[in-house]
């Protein structure tokens, strides 16, 4: 019973049924006063004609929200020439003078509001002011509810007696067109279809890119709001099969009228849904909305590829329901079958021109392609194609992805910020070929370090060249030892799995100290080449700590004595780095500035390590390390973040990863 009532009150709020009401009712009185259904000609019947023009025109169809002078054209223009036809057989001349010069008034007065109004000029121009003051005036009087229901009164109570109980149904007919509130009716029979107009939100005006809809709203829809999630049928879509789902992507005021830009996110196959083909539905059931956003992962959108993306770069508009992006975030997209990630570099702010007076602003972030995850090779692949414009991004759930098992001399450095995606080195290459862990005083490098030498020590000798007497506070004492250079045959043929740690006397910048370090790191390279000519080679991790100390730049050798001397000394230090390798002697070189460092000793470093960094000179040695778009990445990285690349490095892109244990 309820649903009947409901209905029943919605089929008597449609517009054709109220009319179809009216015009009854119109044509029984003519009837019963003239004992004709259709009217006459003659004046007296004139009542007739404008209570349809009324009821048709001012309240049903073409004023249904609000009144132009347009409008007021279109009202005055029919009487004008219905008065003008019965001119000779008006009887009281003086009201059809009045009335023809209230009706070309109207119509003068219209046609100069529109051609006055100058929407490149400001509302306060003088001609924007004369324009709006009458349109003001024309819309008062020359609203259909005003002009008609004039005639009609006029001529009801000219020609017929107030007490004639038909002319008292005329006037309660006229009272409730004049009560009538036309934002109450509608136009559609259907009572299914009356949920989804109310539904309605704008009218689709153009696409970009088959992603972006560009969505006119309507006027009365005023609560439109990002990440409302929408449906619709679109005209030029491949099949009928499905209905379009999406979200607002952006809004925006374009002269003085609202627009949308909605995102294609996915498809429905729902049955039974009349969508009116180019008119976009917001959804307003909470259990569809709910389904809807899970799955077509609103919460995770992060926004869409804009112009300028490179196979190895892309650019975005950034546009996130939750705003907690940050540097080193991992991102996913579709390029056909194949799931992407990408990781964020940078990010700046942006301004979109719309037209010539409007301007939008929006955040532009930036990242690199790590490629597809390859789980038995623990590492990115990188995918040799672009984007398309306008395909959507996604903060990446790596949920259902299980890494697999791996050991020694595998290692776990970090995961990638915000997910279970491990950065996996080998430390076996990473010694042999030399690794570098550069950036400022607590980025994390001495903490990576320890926890990289416990790793080591399972099949490795690992000697820390000790300048400050720093190791012996950060070891344990129980896993450390005290060596010289003449211990070093000793230690390196030991079984015991500790470290080794070789003190440097307590000098600064001298010759003194680039002479025992020459001596120390001699002896070294010497005996591991003795034992490999033997046949029972060893492997040796040589830990520098403080790099500009032990192998200095050469050109900040002057500082330090005697130049030519210091040289010599720092050149015989650098072969164990470019000879080393082949008798199983690895650098672990540790540094805060590249500019201080020996270069030669740096760029035999295969796998770097680069924690947050400010100086130019780190950005432009690393640049051919990480690349310029990952180098811009590091003044902004937080602590325990750090850039990885390099031979030792499972993954054949640079990357950020977070090393917090």
């Amino acid at each position: 019973m309820k649903t009947i009532f409901k209905n029943i009150t919605f089929l008597s709020k449609n517009r054709f049924i109220i009319f179809g009401i009216f015009l009854a009712v119109f044509v029984i009185v003519q009837y019963f006063t003239s004992r004709t259904f259709l009217p006459s000609t003659d004046t007296k019947d004139l009542w007739f004609y404008s209570g349809i023009f009324m009821a048709l025109f001012s309240v049903l169809f073409i004023e249904p929200y609000y009144t132009s002078p347009k409008n007021v054209i279109t009202n005055t223009i029919p009487l004008l020439l219905v008065f003008l036809s019965i001119k000779t057989d008006f009887n009281n001349q003086m009201f059809w003078w009045s009335a023809v010069s209230v009706f070309l008034l109207l119509l003068l007065a219209s046609i100069i509001a529109m051609a006055l109004d100058d929407k490149n000029k400001s509302p306060d121009h003088l001609k924007n002011r004369v324009a709006n003051t009458l349109k003001n005036l024309v819309v008062i009087i020359g609203r259909g509810k005003v002009l008609y229901s004039s005639i009609f009164l006029y001529f009801l109570l000219t020609y017929y007696s107030i007490q004639n109980f038909y002319t008292l149904i005329l006037f309660v007919i006229w009272f409730f067109i004049v009560l009538i509130d036309p934002k109450q009716i509608h136009n559609s029979f259907s009572l299914v279809v009356k949920k989804e107009n109310s539904d309605q939100i704008g009218e689709i005006f153009g696409v970009q890119s088959r992603k972006i809809f560009l969505v006119k709203l309507f006027e009365d829809r005023k609560s439109i709001i990002k990440f409302d999630v929408v449906k619709f049928r679109y005209s030029m879509q491949d099949t009928k099969d499905f209905t379009i789902t999406g979200i607002v992507f952006d809004t925006y005021l374009l002269n003085q009228e609202k627009w949308a830009k909605v995102l294609q996110l996915g498809h429905s196959k729902k049955e039974n849904e009349k969508l009116e083909k180019n008119i976009v539905y917001k959804i307003s059931d909470s259990i569809e909305i709910d389904a809807t956003n899970k799955e077509l992962k609103v919460d995770n959108l992060v926004g869409i590829v804009i112009e300028n993306s490179t196979i190895g770069k892309i650019k975005f508009e950034y546009s996130k329901k939750n705003d907690d992006l940050q540097e080193g975030d991992l991102l996913e997209l579709k390029i056909g079958n194949k799931r992407l990630f990408y990781q964020v570099i940078a990010g700046s702010t942006e301004k979109e021109r719309l037209e010539a007076r409007n301007e939008t602003g929006f955040i532009e972030g930036e990242a690199i392609q790590l490629g597809e995850w390859q789980n038995d090779k623990l590492s990115f692949q990188k995918f040799g194609w672009v984007p398309s414009i306008n395909t959507a991004l996604f903060k990446a759930d790596t949920s259902d992805i299980t890494v697999s098992s791996f050991k020694y001399p595998q290692y776990k450095l970090g995961i990638i910020p915000g997910t279970s995606l491990p950065s996996v080195v080998d430390l076996s290459e990473a010694v042999s070929h030399h690794m570098a862990l550069l950036g400022v005083t607590g980025s994390g490098k001495s903490f990576l370090t320890q926890k990289i030498i416990e790793e080591l020590l399972q099949d490795t000798k690992v000697i820390c060249i000790d300048f400050t007497g720093e190791w012996k506070k950060k070891l344990d004492p129980s896993k450390y030892q005290i060596i010289s250079k003449d211990d070093v045959g000793t230690y390196l043929d030991g079984v015991d799995k500790k470290v080794g740690v070789f003190e440097l006397p307590a000098l600064s910048n001298t010759t003194d100290v680039l002479k025992e370090t020459q001596s120390f790191l001699e002896n070294v390279f010497n005996y591991a080449k003795k034992k490999y000519d033997e046949n029972i080679p060893v492997k040796v991790a040589l830990v520098l700590e403080e790099a500009h100390t032990i192998t200095p730049e050469t050109s900040f050798l002057g500082d330090m004595g005697d130049y030519s001397s210091n040289k010599a000394l720092v050149n015989k230090m650098t072969q164990v780095a470019l000879q080393g390798r082949k008798y199983g002697v690895g650098l672990l070189v540790i540094a805060q500035r590249t500019a201080n460092v020996s270069k030669t000793v740096l760029t035999q470093c295969n796998t770097v390590i680069c924690f947050q960094a400010f100086d130019e000179t780190s950005f432009t040695f690393l640049g051919n390390y990480v690349g310029k778009d990952m180098v811009q990445a590091l003044p902004n990285l937080k602590q325990y973040h750090a850039v990885v690349a390099g031979k030792a490095v499972r993954s054949n892109m640079p990357m950020i990863i977070d090393l917090r244990r």
